[in-house]
């Protein structure tokens, strides 16, 4: 029996990721640097919030987005719970719990979502 190779995973180089517009927020851009077909696991997304702007109500259904604040800072609402949040912060909301993001700031938020399991 000839054992086969393991299948070397690509290793992805975001600076050649491009941005696009969020599919359903105005004025929000995002770089899809993973998804369920490089990782049956999660799925990874950089997201760019400018000044002004707002991530609307939404959630996840069967993800935990787990979202690391790169740069910039803004208030988080999840549920009825406002909560400012700056760079260096992070945190997983759970699947299911309704939240919004918003940048009252002078810099663009950036921002790394990992979604697990990853969105289809």
């Amino acid at each position: 029996m000839t054992s086969q190779p393991a299948q070397i995973p690509p290793i992805i180089d975001e600076s050649q990721t491009d941005w696009n517009p969020h599919p359903r927020f105005a004025g929000i851009q995002m770089k899809q640097l993973l998804t369920s077909a490089d990782n049956a696991a999660a799925s990874i997304s950089r997201v760019q919030v400018p000044p002004g702007c707002v991530i609307g109500w939404h959630h996840h259904a069967g993800q935990v987005e787990t979202v690391y604040v790169i740069a910039g800072d803004g208030v988080l609402t999840l549920g009825e719970q406002e909560a400012p949040f700056s760079a260096g912060q992070i945190v997983a909301i759970p699947s299911e719990l309704d939240h919004t993001l918003r940048n009252d700031g002078a810099e663009t938020v950036e921002l790394l979502c990992v979604f697990t399991p990853p969105l289809v």
